[in-house]
């Protein structure tokens, strides 16, 4: 009886278990990815961004685009100011994360931040959209996958 008992008790521990897991698979807000490059201020962008240090890294961002830096590094500091504006509700969002998607149509990063961005203003069948692109890329990365999770949680 005592092992009926046990039994019954482990059961039940492991279905508890097993619903706590499935409620932190459902991410509360969408996940930002920072892209580096060989220019300063775009690495110095990308340390602020994964640091959540929004104005800083917007700072950063806007210094490599207005600077005569490669279309390589102006790529990829849209994609971190597309993040810093994004986190800040700036006005100037959606042409920063166009910019990123216009310059890096491959990059999965550019993708993930324009759909974090729509997440974050509300556009939920946009930012579905712009997670899926990043998903065409880079199904693997934790960012898309944390991203592809909010998506679903929300369906």
């Amino acid at each position: 009886m005592a092992a009926l008992v046990r039994t019954v008790f482990a059961g039940a521990a492991l279905a508890l278990a097993a619903g706590a897991a499935s409620a932190q698979e459902c991410p509360a807000e969408p996940a930002f990815v920072a892209v580096t490059g060989s220019n300063s201020d775009v690495r110095a962008s990308a340390t602020y961004v994964a640091r959540a240090d929004w104005g800083v890294a917007q700072h950063f961002a806007t210094e490599a685009i207005e600077s005569g830096t490669s279309s390589r590094n102006k790529a990829a500091a849209y994609i971190n100011l597309c993040a810093a504006l994004a986190n800040q509700r700036d006005a100037r969002t959606a042409d920063a994360c166009e910019a990123a998607v216009t310059r890096s149509p491959e990059r999965w990063e550019a993708f993930n931040n324009r759909g974090a961005a729509y997440w974050l203003a509300g556009d939920q069948d946009a930012a579905s959209d712009a997670f899926a692109r990043a998903a065409e890329l880079a199904a693997d990365e934790a960012a898309v996958q944390t991203n592809s999770a909010l998506v679903s949680c929300a369906s």
